[in-house]
């Protein structure tokens, strides 16, 4: 699901890919309106709290409202890690970074979820940029592909980004 918001010439805006597990719009727990669309790319479940017994929840239940706090930070580290990337000037150096602060093992793999399309939108690029860096990096052995799984082609560095 990505929520997204549309620009002044109908463009979207995407402002947050949620995976399976993470929770969508939480920001409307403080909003008397939310300017959001959520927006299924492929087939989704969703689960509906209403915003009145989740508030309270947080408010009676310590150990929730600890877990809902580690689990915001870590959808903001995520976030943050996605502000960085966009900044990085080349398709290769967004790729990269992707694997690094979102992969996992030693080799950063990860799962490409939706299609190629999406993730070139999550990485700011245009699908047919993704398409040449993807094959331009498994040539030069920078990366392995299988089917919707990308990691790196070796081991990397241990002060990569965690």
């Amino acid at each position: 699901m990505r929520l997204v918001r549309h620009g002044r010439q109908g463009e979207e805006v995407v402002l947050h890919d949620a995976r399976p597990g993470e929770f969508l719009a939480e920001a409307s727990l403080d909003s008397s309106r939310y300017h959001c669309d959520a927006v299924a790319s492929l087939p989704s479940v969703v689960l509906r709290a209403a915003k009145a017994d989740f508030q309270r929840l947080l408010a009676d239940d310590p150990d929730f409202a600890r877990s809902w706090m580690a689990l915001l930070a870590a959808q903001l580290r995520t976030a943050r890690a996605r502000v960085e990337r966009l900044s990085l000037r080349s398709a290769e150096e967004r790729v990269r970074h992707l694997l690094l602060s979102e992969g996992r093992g030693s080799r950063c793999e990860l799962e490409i979820t939706g299609s190629l399309k999406d993730l070139a939108r999550r990485l700011g690029l245009t699908h047919e940029s993704l398409y040449r860096t993807l094959a331009r990096m498994q040539k030069d052995g920078v990366i392995a592909r299988e089917g919707s799984w990308l990691r790196l082609a070796k081991d990397d560095d241990p002060g990569r980004m965690t």
